[in-house]
Formats: C-alpha cells, structure tokens, sequence
C-alpha cells in the first residue's frame, strides 16, 4: 500500500473500480480512468496515446510511448469500447478550462478527432494532458471516496491480479501488461483473499 506517495499502489476490487470511475469528473479523466482499468496501460501511456492508436477493437501502446519501448496491442473491453465511442463524440466540444478542444486544435466545432489528435489534449498546442493534472483529480477523488493507498497506478495492478486470480496463464498476462519477464510480473501482482483461500484448501 503506498504511504505518503511511497509503496505499491493498493489494489482495489471491483467495487471499488466501479465506484471511482463514477466519480471521477465526466470527460478526459473518467475515460483515462476506464482506458487503465480495462487495459491495464500505465497512465504514461494512457496519457499519449493518439486516436489512431484506437482502431479494429484493439488499442495499440506503440514502443515511442511504452517503458520497454515495444509496441503492444490490448483488445478493447466492451464497457471501454463504449466510453470512447461517446467520447469521441463529445471530444471537440469538451471544454479545457473554458476553451472547447476544437479552438485549440483548430478544428470545426462537433468534427470528430483526427488520428493524430490526443485522446486527452493538454492546454498547450500539440501536447497532451500532463500526469500531474490527471493525478490531482484523481487523488481528490479517492480521497472523497475514502480509498486509502491507492494511486494511478491501481488501476494496473488491479486489473493484472484480476487475470491472475481468473487463473490467466502469466505468459498471457504479459502480453497484456509489456513486463518483459515473468520475474518481475509475479513480483508486481498482489494476492487475494480468493487466491490465498485457493492455496490454503490446496493443502
């Protein structure tokens, strides 16, 4: 659990995840509180990615934004699916800080993005929304919702101890999460109360 920022982020169940994203602000920061949760990407990554990343039911983290530096395709979830078909529809309208996003890529009002387009623009021309904004938000918002020791980065483990817990082969789970070795995998998913009862009837 991290404590003062240090520690690993708290994994949070479904319950939880649920409840965040609910109550995370309408607009850029509950779809890249959705987008982490459901495909399990850094918020690094989640931040830079381009609406040409998104297409034929997939999301692709090319390697100039992962931490490996290789790319990696995570196939869309269907609640996800349908949180970016709405806020493609909403983006060029969205309003960052009283300024609609089509002003700021000069676009016309209501287009839809381009494939270069940022899914979560940032108030500068050409760049995207910085972490430290979305992480403000985002503790705000755990904090009004009592979740303690929870950071951006428990929507990731959160989401990869999931698939280890539905018993998801770990080679598997790498294709999703871009660890580069089952070592360090198994050193970042935490273990449940159903997989600790798992273990203990094994006996």
């Amino acid at each position: 659990m991290k404590v003062n920022r240090s520690g690993q982020a708290q994994i949070l169940d479904d319950v939880q995840l649920d409840q965040l994203a609910a109550a995370m602000p309408a607009g850029p920061h509950r779809i890249a509180c959705l987008l982490t949760r459901y495909t399990a990407c850094r918020i690094s990554e989640c931040l830079a990615l381009r609406w040409g990343y998104i297409a034929n039911g997939v999301v692709v983290f090319p390697g100039s934004i992962t931490k490996s530096g290789k790319t990696r395709e995570v196939d869309i979830h269907p609640r996800l699916s349908c949180a970016l078909d709405q806020w493609r529809t909403e983006w060029s309208n969205y309003r960052l800080n009283g300024k609609p996003i089509h002003e700021r890529v000069d676009i016309a009002p209501g287009a839809l993005p381009g494939a270069d387009h940022f899914l979560f623009p940032g108030l500068g021309f050409a760049t995207h929304m910085k972490r430290q904004s979305y992480d403000r938000v985002l503790r705000r918002t755990l904090q009004e919702l009592a979740i303690k020791g929870a950071s951006s980065h428990s929507m990731r483990r959160s989401s990869l101890t999931k698939l280890a817990d539905a018993g998801t082969p770990l080679r598997h789970i790498m294709e999703v999460s871009g660890h580069q070795s089952l070592d360090v995998l198994s050193r970042y998913l935490g273990c449940t109360p159903k997989q600790r009862r798992a273990a203990i009837n094994a006996l």
